[in-house]
């Protein structure tokens, strides 16, 4: 393919050696790859910095309900905690089950055991929701770190190809003529591993805060039924 071998011859004629212009230098489907990892690059910051605010919050927003959940002996200073801590998974899930609360009581009425049974059925399916909502994104952030090491090797393998076809063009094969185009062909491997590096890392440690943050919504469900089998719906009236 002449063009992209006086490309390739081009660039090892040019050779400025600083990546920038190794970069610029470069075969054309090597700066396909580049931008094709730039592009996810910015993604997996994006679902990452999202990720950090969104679970970071979750739980530590949990913490003082859960606490609250746990030594209340009314709704009345349930609720207090619930509207001082802010918008949380754990919220929504209080929201839910007064909800269903009170649709099956009414202003008063005693709290049957097939009412637990709806309430409680009710929660977790109020937890499955919000614990999709928090995984929402990193799925794509899983196949960030899957795919980029493969894209970025592909540019690389191209790269070479392309300063073999130089070394047929030029008619030599010292150095200084195959140097310059794998110096820009291993370019693409190491935007790879700087793309998926940082998107395994990340999805790993989000993975463990959505499974924490699970576990803060299933106990704050047992503890919430426990309170309406204790009677505490009824408390303040």
């Amino acid at each position: 393919m002449p063009g992209l071998a006086s490309t390739a011859y081009a660039a090892s004629a040019n050779f400025r050696g600083n990546i920038g212009a190794m970069i610029v230098d470069a075969d054309p489907v090597v700066k396909l790859v580049m931008l094709v990892l730039f592009i996810f690059s910015i993604f997996s910051w994006g679902i990452i910095i999202q990720k950090w605010t969104m679970l970071s919050r979750a739980r530590s927003r949990a913490w003082p309900i859960l606490e609250a959940a746990a030594r209340a002996m009314s709704m009345t200073r349930l609720k207090e905690a619930v509207e001082k801590a802010g918008e949380c998974p754990v919220v929504h899930l209080f929201e839910e089950g007064m909800d269903e609360a009170a649709r099956l009581t009414g202003k008063g009425g005693a709290m049957s055991q097939a009412m637990l049974v709806n309430i409680d059925a009710r929660l977790a399916n109020a937890r499955a929701r919000q614990t999709m909502h928090l995984s929402h994104g990193l799925g794509f952030l899983a196949s960030i770190s899957n795919a980029s090491p493969f894209i970025g090797l592909f540019g690389t393998v191209w790269g070479i190809m392309d300063s073999f076809r130089n070394i047929a063009l030029v008619g030599s094969a010292n150095l200084a003529t195959v140097a310059p185009g794998i110096s820009e062909a291993l370019i693409a491997t190491a935007a790879g591993l700087f793309v998926a590096i940082p998107a395994v890392l990340f999805y790993n440690y989000f993975t463990s805060l959505v499974m924490v943050t699970s576990g803060q919504m299933e106990q704050f469900q047992v503890d919430f039924v426990n309170a309406l089998r204790r009677g505490m719906i009824n408390a303040d009236k």
